[in-house]
């Protein structure tokens, strides 16, 4: 397996495991495969963040040969870190095949497969190794490990945040009126009660013996588009109290804040991003194929116009929630909210820089998405991590 993550072609790879034997390649490679995966999580990778990268960048087989090998570094694991819930949680949004075991897997995963087949896809995964970036540290591996503190999931049923639930139901308003004025109105009521919510919290801990400190957040931007979809993060982070760092080689973000205001940001950033691609699809659909509003550049212009627009339309909202009567009291302590995030910025992502968001500019996309994103209610650049 080293042989074929430091590049050795398939064809002399192939040839070297025929003189090992299948069925005895298959029983060994198996441990070689979770430790490689155990390396990745070591190196800040979560379970459902390799498994899709797998697949984004791989193939579904690719993918399927991921969970596996993930199903089995679970089955193998001991200490407290096979009952944490963070990694309960992960295990389970990972859709990971029943009854693994820690030894052996491979080749019950291999007889799924065609000979040839199961091994050019351990020959590719090897080789995307070698590619995978470094992310921050989010679930402890072993017991003692200093991780990043992320967001913890929330319940969103009966016991979860009322304001939070309010705000979801207007926003699933917004996304479901064929009025773009009734978008306006429940887009922005809905930004409005975060940021009232925000500040009330903000006060409510500003008092205690030891104030909260930042947490993260990561959250996937798929392609197509990915860096103007990560603009649009990063817009509704900027004015969420927060700040996004875009790793571009996995298509990831991280959101750095307070867990209000980052529970915000992923419920506003989702809602946002269906009505972006809702008018995408709106613009496009009567344009005939080869036509300019089918291009890539058309479509990536749309959402970075869209995304400027709604980045102007939440500063409005900002500025009447923070001009009210009490602001002198309030602002303070969201301005010593941001020094802390600043200084945690400073601490763990020393090596960032801004960068235009890629994709080319078609001024007709620009203005139908500011178009778009007068609609949804409510310079173009991105915080990018160097080594992503």
């Amino acid at each position: 397996m080293a042989n074929a993550k430091s590049g050795q072609p398939f064809p002399r790879w192939l040839e070297d495991v025929r003189e090992i034997g299948h069925t005895r390649f298959a029983l060994e490679v198996g441990d070689v495969v979770v430790a490689w995966v155990a390396m990745c999580f070591r190196a800040g990778w979560q379970p459902t963040e390799l498994i899709r990268h797998m697949r984004l960048k791989g193939s579904a087989g690719l993918a399927g040969l991921t969970r596996y090998a993930v199903a089995a570094e679970r089955a193998g694991r001991t200490g407290v870190t096979q009952r944490d819930p963070r990694w309960l949680r992960q295990w389970e949004a990972s859709d990971l095949p029943a009854g693994v075991p820690a030894a052996g897997w491979a080749l019950r995963w291999a007889t799924d497969h065609a000979p040839d087949d199961w091994l050019e896809f351990l020959h590719r995964w090897a080789g995307m190794m070698l590619r995978l970036p470094s992310l921050d540290l989010l679930l402890p591996v072993q017991e003692g490990e200093r991780v990043i503190e992320p967001l913890a999931t929330r319940d969103t049923g009966a016991g979860s945040d009322p304001t939070l639930t309010r705000v979801r139901a207007l926003l699933a308003k917004a996304e479901s009126t064929e009025h773009e004025s009734e978008a306006f109105a429940f887009t922005a009521k809905a930004q409005e009660l975060m940021t009232k919510h925000a500040i009330d919290m903000a006060m409510l801990q500003a008092h205690e013996p030891r104030p909260d400190a930042p947490q993260v957040l990561r959250l996937p931007v798929d392609p197509p588009y990915a860096e103007s979809k990560a603009f649009l993060l990063h817009t509704v982070a900027l004015h969420s109290r927060c700040r996004m760092v875009f790793h571009a080689s996995a298509s990831l973000c991280t959101v750095i804040g307070y867990a209000t205001d980052l529970e915000a940001v992923e419920v506003l950033f989702t809602s946002l991003l269906v009505q972006a691609q809702s008018g995408l699809t709106e613009s496009t659909a009567q344009a005939p194929p080869g036509s300019r509003r089918r291009s890539p550049r058309y479509r990536a212009a749309f959402l970075q116009g869209f995304a400027t627009r709604v980045g102007e339309r939440l500063a409005e909202v900002n500025h009447r929630a923070y001009a009210g009567e009490h602001s002198g009291a309030f602002l303070p302590v969201l301005r010593a909210r941001d020094e802390r995030i600043e200084e945690f910025m400073s601490e763990h992502f020393p090596f960032i820089f801004s960068k235009p968001a890629r994709g080319g500019y078609d001024p007709e996309g620009y203005f139908r998405g500011r178009q778009a994103g007068d609609a949804a209610g409510l310079s173009s650049g991105v915080v990018s991590r160097g080594a992503a």
